[in-house]
This record gives structure tokens, sequence and C-alpha cells, in this order.
């Protein structure tokens, strides 16, 4: 299978941008090798998941949590411990345990700043604060201040109106921040099931729920007009273009920012 590859490098880090099967890949680090060592992780876990869904169609399809089979492999096994926690289909984490797994294999490798973006949901380790933008396809510039210092992060977003991910909500987008992106991911989707338009108390619910899984940090919640938020996370207004917010990755200074989900023409 021939594999796309854009490498960049920018302010002491390489970016490598590329895609594999389903997946539109991001991974960031000091080191190329480090990278291409995050890449290949991700490679062999895919297949492994391809391999073990075959074997288990309903590891794709289920919308409720489903025990692992024996043969599972750590990406699976990741996917189906988080949808767990928030009572989703093993789909609904996969993304995000793919970039665990890619981050792990980083971090394994010597890694100081590791970043793995898959589809638009983050796993990350870095010894700096981030700035995560959401684009949401409206007009609000909507963005989180997250501390990366502590230890690897996950950061994740639901939408009904942006993504092509399966939700049955109508958030514009539920951002979830945990101690992994499989976490993230799962939880994500589960409160943006809950949310309904113009309803400010489904929002708050939502919430709720996100910080009541351990695990969760933070939780931010957008719908129309409205936004509600909790945990440990900073939400602020990017002072960006619409163009702007529609790049990959921009670099300023100290400060990285990211923006999610994947776009869509």
């Amino acid at each position: 299978m021939s594999i796309e590859q854009v490498l960049t490098y920018k302010n002491g880090l390489f970016y490598l941008r590329t895609t594999y099967r389903e997946a539109d890949l991001l991974i960031t680090s000091e080191n190329i090798s480090i990278v291409n060592e995050g890449l290949a992780r991700f490679i062999q876990e895919r297949e492994a998941v391809q391999n073990y869904v075959e074997k288990h169609p309903e590891f794709i399809y289920s919308l409720e949590p489903v025990e692992p089979g024996g043969e599972a492999s750590p990406t699976v096994s990741a996917a189906v411990e988080a949808s767990a926690k928030a009572g989703v289909g093993p789909m609904a984490s996969l993304p995000g345990a793919l970039a665990d797994t890619a981050i792990d294999a980083m971090l394994t490798k010597g890694a100081r700043i590791a970043i793995v973006e898959n589809g638009g949901e983050i796993s990350m380790r870095m010894n700096r604060e981030a700035i995560v933008g959401v684009y949401t396809g409206r007009d609000l510039n909507l963005g989180l201040i997250l501390d990366c210092s502590q230890g690897r992060i996950g950061v994740s977003t639901s939408s009904s109106s942006v993504s092509h991910a399966l939700s049955f909500g109508e958030a514009d987008a539920a951002v979830i921040v945990a101690e992994n992106a499989a976490l993230a991911d799962a939880v994500s989707t589960r409160v943006g099931n809950m949310v309904k338009s113009g309803c400010r108390e489904s929002l708050e619910e939502a919430v709720k729920l996100a910080l009541s899984i351990k695990g969760v940090k933070g939780c931010i919640i957008y719908s129309g007009e409205l936004l509600s938020f909790g945990g440990s996370v900073k939400p602020i207004m990017l002072k960006a273009s619409r163009r702007e917010m529609l790049e990959n990755v921009m670099l300023k200074g100290s400060v990285y920012n990211f923006f999610f989900p994947p776009l869509c023409d």
C-alpha cells in the first residue's frame, strides 16, 4: 500500500503529514527517527486492528461496549476499555487509541515532544503549554489552553455539523480533554450524542456526565449560541480569520496551535 507523505521542519520540530487507509495523520517530534517510529507503530497496530475486526465484526458495528477477544491487540484492548468507560461502541474510541499507541512508541524512543493527530483525535506529550483551536464550521473561533507538561493527554471532539463521524446529537463541538486520546474520543462521542440544539440543560448535563468519568480532565461543548464547560480547561477566543482556522498546524513562539476536527470540503 503506497503512502503519500509531506515532511516539514520548523522551529526544531519535524512534522509528518501522511495518510494510511482511512486515517489522516500528523506526527510531530524533535527527531525524525522518532517520527518514523510513531508512523511504523501506527501502521503495525492499524493492520492488527484490521485482522481483528475481520474475525470480530461486532467491534465495528456495535454501538454499545463489547468484550475483547483473546487475540485483541493493544490498540483493540485500549479502545474496548475506553468505550466501556463511556458507554459507547469501541469504534468511537479507535482513532484515539491508535494515536495513543503511536505516542507510546515515540516516548519509548525518548521523545521530549510527541504529538500524533489521527483525523482530529490528538494524543500528545510535550514540555510546555498548548493552545488547541476548535473548528466548528461557524464564525466562533473557540480554543482552549492545556498544560501538557505533567504527562500525556488526549484531546478529541465530536461534531454533528462538521465531522464525518457518526453522531446522534446536535453539538457543533463536544471537546474532551482526558488522560489519553482513546478515552477522550469515546467520551466526546457519548456527550455529543446528548446535546440538543437550543437546550442549555442538555449541554450542562453532558458536561456533568463527562466530568464524572474517571480520567476526564475537562470538557467544552458548543452548540448554536450556547457554550458550556467544566474541569481543568480554559476556553479562549482565538484572534484568527476563518482561513487561519483552517490551517492544519501553526507555530507561534513557544505555543503550539492544533486545529480539529478534520476539515470537510
